[in-house]
């Protein structure tokens, strides 16, 4: 067994491709064209030939390189096609702290066997997930009591479910109205997103939805969502005040169920640790799939204090 640390200039981008595309924990975030656009720089830990990886996600300040977790980048960590012990998992992670003596970031759903060390500390995030591929009907029968009744206030505002191109127009309402509560993202972050809607608009792995008024003179909500073989990727959300008070979040998502229904694929609602957005995708959700948040710091004792 050879682990080995490559910078990014050695990472052979087809392999590493053909590694995430073979992962049982295969998930968008770790494809290389994200990677490449979404990160300020990224690095690798390899399992003998491209068997497994990590993406070392990294940024530095002051003269020290540290890991980081990126915006609209939920889950990292180790990817795999075959189930790896503990002793791997921990050594991947140790070669990691060998070379950045600070990290804190995310791992992904299947890293959580882990166990904290000396060194580092796990703390579990959600994420809500609902396993699509039965029928609409099928899936309606199985909602909870509390969706059905929601779904049926939602009906006498007979809202408009539509779709559109304009990725652009998305990302401005939810820049403009989440911006108090993303206050860590950045201009950069945002046209590093646009770029990846771009990117996968473009191959047709991009999906905007929208609620509108009766009228269709009033957006209420709205969504971007990408696409691969496994997930539809609930990645940026938004709704206003007026779509709140009328329960347009839930006739939104009924919809998108209702559309990708009999698609073998997972609805991942990419969240929530804020106890609001949780209930709702809890409610909603077949499973809470949850990954964890590692975290650890080896710097020197002066640069540890400030660097809490």
């Amino acid at each position: 067994m050879e682990i080995a640390y490559l910078t990014y200039h050695e990472i052979n981008k087809s392999k590493w491709d053909g590694c995430i595309n073979k992962s049982v924990n295969k998930l968008i975030y770790a494809e290389s064209f994200y990677l490449d656009t979404i990160a300020d720089n990224w690095d690798a830990i390899v399992l003998n030939d491209y068997e497994a990886v990590m993406p070392l996600i990294w940024k530095k300040k002051f003269g020290i390189k540290y890991l980081y977790q990126p915006a609209f980048l939920q889950q990292a960590g180790i990817f795999f096609s075959k189930k790896l012990n503990n002793e791997v998992l921990q050594t991947f992670i140790t070669t990691a702290s060998q070379h950045f003596k600070f990290g804190e970031f995310t791992l992904n759903y299947l890293n959580q066997s882990l166990n904290p060390d000396a060194f580092f500390t796990l703390k579990k995030r959600n994420n809500f997930i609902f396993h699509l591929g039965k029928t609409y009907d099928t899936i309606y029968k199985e909602y909870s009591p509390y969706i059905k009744q929601r779904l049926k206030r939602v009906e006498k505002f007979q809202l408009q479910y539509t779709s559109s191109k304009d990725y652009k127009k998305a990302i401005n309402i939810y820049k403009k109205l989440y911006k108090d509560r993303l206050l860590d993202f950045k201009k950069k972050d945002y046209d590093n997103f646009e770029a990846i809607c771009n990117y996968y608009f473009n191959i047709n792995r991009l999906f905007v939805r929208e609620v509108w008024s009766t009228d269709g003179n009033t957006m209420l909500a709205c969504v971007i969502l990408l696409k691969d073989e496994n997930r539809l990727y609930n990645i940026a959300s938004s709704i206003f005040l007026e779509g709140k008070k009328i329960l347009a979040n839930y006739f939104l998502y009924d919809n998108i169920i209702n559309e990708f229904a009999e698609e073998k694929i997972v609805l991942d609602f990419e969240g929530s640790d804020v106890p609001g957005i949780a209930y709702f995708y809890k409610n909603w959700a077949s499973a809470n799939q949850q990954y964890p948040f590692i975290k650890w710091n080896l710097l020197p004792a002066p640069i540890k204090l400030i660097k809490r």
